[in-house]
């Protein structure tokens, strides 16, 4: 059967704060772009970008376009968790957000102890024709409740919102394959990192990277290659305070 291939990056970009000293945005904003020209990823989800973030790559990533809203006020208050898409490559045919908690339809809702709002961004796309759901998310960092409370909403989501269309699903989902989110996701869902499951979370160095917490799962109709974990060719080029992931999917045509 005939297919299409969609190369798609789930990317957490790291919130700009001074905190990171040589880390910070203005430090490594460069290599972020120099990043995604290079890969040149048909759709990219991101996570922890701010507004000030996003309208930067906006400016220098000029084939692409951006989907989504901050999480306090489903405007632009708070942190993104984009989707981007290259407007040579893929058509949008619609989108949306929803928040992780009681109340998905409430802008800037919390859930279950979350502490802060957790948005998630979903977009249907079509590439030469061939439909297929992309959606992105950030689980919480503080309540174990949130995350899989949110894990099971988002599940319940992504396959309506699909509707029976391929679907992928990732995000930072603060969770280990150990934990429930991940048996949650990969009970419905393919870890297409699973043979090559390599830490994700690197701490801007500042201790081992020992850490799996960012995935890319895809509908079992969906074939992958070529999953990679994107490490720099040297410590002090990290892009992130997280690797970037990617893989190929191989959507067959209708």
């Amino acid at each position: 059967m005939e297919t299409m291939p969609v190369l798609i990056e789930c990317f957490n970009l790291r919130y700009d704060t001074d905190k990171d000293g040589e880390f910070k945005w203005a430090k490594r904003r460069k290599r972020v772009v120099e990043h995604l020209v290079q890969l040149a990823p048909d759709v990219i989800g991101m996570q922890e970008v701010l507004v000030k973030q996003r309208d930067w790559l906006k400016e220098k990533l000029p084939a692409y376009s951006c989907i989504g809203v901050g999480r306090s006020d489903g405007r632009k208050g708070g942190e993104f968790v984009p989707l981007w898409y290259n407007k040579d490559t893929v058509k949008k045919i619609e989108s949306g957000s929803f928040w992780l908690s009681k109340t998905p339809d409430k802008a800037g809702s919390i859930g279950w102890g979350a502490k802060l709002p957790r948005v998630t961004t979903w977009a249907i796309f079509a590439k030469d024709d061939v439909e297929f759901c992309v959606v992105n998310c950030h689980l919480s960092h503080v309540s174990e409740e949130a995350r899989n409370r949110g894990a099971q909403l988002l599940l319940t989501q992504a396959q309506s919102l699909a509707n029976g269309r391929p679907l992928i699903v990732m995000g930072d989902m603060n969770a280990l394959p150990s934990e429930a989110v991940y048996s949650t996701l990969s009970t419905c869902l393919t870890d297409v990192g699973a043979d090559n499951p390599q830490p994700t979370f690197n701490r801007f160095n500042q201790g081992p990277a020992v850490k799996r917490i960012d995935y890319l799962f895809a509908s079992s109709d969906i074939r992958h290659r070529d999953y990679r974990v994107h490490l720099p060719s040297s410590p002090e080029l990290l892009v992130s305070d997280h690797y970037p992931i990617s893989a190929y999917f191989d959507i067959s045509r209708a």
